[in-house]
């Protein structure tokens, strides 16, 4: 590789694990080692929020990744010449062709003699982004493309392909969560025998088993209705029985299956619960308040009203100068109407100019104003401040919510609401209800 397009590569993949570890508030990966490989791989995940779902797979191996990358990202001079450039090899999708029959023989062959080379080369076999915790049906390409390099080298390669579950709490919001969870390999030669006999059965195989894979490695609903639910007892079990990310993603898969065995076996009282959940979730809505005013009120008034007095001044300065380069990525993405799956990309890509270029700016007119010394103390103060800002706000919309819940009339309605779907939830996970 170019030793200058190597440096540029590490320099943007270190960029990319700043950006993740500002805009989200927690990144757990699962099976860290998995990513640990040096050897021909196709790295594979869920596709719900665009360009960010490949870099959160590409930036935990410690190989240069390429991509597999929709065509229509390579319309005009300039977008043709960086994509190709930095990484990426174009496919086509019909939406990308105008009807056309699709043409992506020289992609496969490009990405046949990159694995080849012992590449790893990233594809999101769903195809498109979709937002939502599901996994779509996924294209053949990817098992067609692994099977291809491995037949043209007698199926001694040793290729494999890499499979990434990616679990957003809220894929398009900033300060929320996100799992990884990096799978076990899944050797193509394996598959050997079968792509002998049946060239297309075995890609459908390939295709099906690693659909089934990913499917274990990310929250997995059937359908919206589903994934609100699901939501919904997930923020019941935050509240009422914190416990670490790896434990509380095992939890929510194993809830989804008992209610899915619930549902099917006993239909009535299955339906009446999520009726129940629904009712005390809109209940809460109603009345602007939320289920941690009940199951976790904030510490002693007297401390709160201690804390907002005395810390109020540095929620001031982080709030005034980070307000504008927090704004401007916000406003951008209204303003753009993209499709929601792009909304946390071009926030991440808008805040990696804003911010670098107001805190530039504000360090200028305090050294103006100041001297050298005061300008830097002022600039290393900004971003914790910001943090800070964010955080005492969002610590006040929490107390706020407690005030409305404490002067509803219909507290105690709530509360008893509350604590029997609490009651059906913990005998769903202690096995009790089937």
């Amino acid at each position: 590789m170019n030793p200058i397009l190597y440096l540029i590569y590490h320099f943007l993949k270190q960029l990319v694990r700043l950006s993740f570890w500002a805009y989200y508030s927690k990144i757990t990966v699962l099976n860290r080692r998995n990513f640990r490989f040096d050897r021909p791989t196709i790295l594979v995940s869920n596709h719900p929020n665009t360009l960010l779902d490949p870099l959160h797979a590409a930036v935990r191996v410690p190989m240069v990744v390429h991509f597999l990358a929709n065509a229509s990202l390579f319309r005009g001079a300039f977008q043709n010449w960086f994509f190709s450039t930095f990484f990426c090899i174009p496919v086509e999708r019909p939406e990308d062709v105008n009807g056309r029959p699709l043409n992506n023989q020289q992609a496969f062959r490009q990405a046949g003699a990159f694995l080849a080379g012992g590449g790893c080369l990233y594809i999101a076999p769903e195809g498109t982004s979709y937002i939502g915790r599901r996994i779509r049906p996924l294209k053949t390409g990817a098992a067609r493309i692994a099977l291809s390099a491995e037949n043209q080298n007698g199926f001694e390669l040793g290729l494999s392909i890499m499979p990434v579950g990616l679990t957003y709490e809220a894929s398009n919001c900033f300060g929320r969560r996100l799992t990884v969870y990096a799978g076990e390999p899944i050797w193509i030669k394996d598959y050997e025998a079968l792509y002998r006999e049946d060239e297309f059965q075995a890609a459908r195989q390939l295709t099906d088993d690693l659909e089934d894979t990913l499917r274990s490695l990310a929250i997995h609903t059937r359908n919206e209705e589903e994934d609100r639910l699901i939501a919904r007892l997930e923020t019941l079990l935050r509240n009422s029985d914190p416990v670490s990310e790896p434990v509380h993603f095992a939890r929510v898969q194993y809830l989804i299956a008992k209610l899915r065995y619930w549902q099917e076996n006993s239909p009535e009282p299955a339906g009446q619960f999520r009726h129940e959940v629904g009712a005390y979730f809109r209940t809460l809505e109603e009345q602007r308040t939320e289920d941690r005013a009940l199951s976790r009120p904030p510490r002693p008034l007297w401390l709160h009203f201690a804390g907002l007095v005395l810390l109020f001044p540095v929620f001031l300065h982080g709030l005034a100068h980070n307000f504008l380069p927090a704004f401007i990525p916000v406003w951008i993405t209204r303003r753009l109407k993209l499709d929601i799956e792009y909304n946390s990309t071009v926030k991440i890509l808008a805040g990696l100019i804003t911010f670098p270029l107001f805190y530039f700016l504000q360090y200028r007119l305090i050294y103006w104003l100041y001297d050298g010394q005061t300008a830097l103390i002022y600039l290393l103060t900004l971003l914790p401040a910001g943090f800070f800002a964010w955080a005492f706000f969002r610590h006040q919309q929490r107390v706020l919510r407690y005030f409305r819940f404490r002067r509803s009339p219909e507290k105690e309605k709530l509360r008893a609401r509350r604590q029997a779907i609490w009651e059906k939830t913990a005998n769903l996970l202690a096995k009790k209800i089937s």
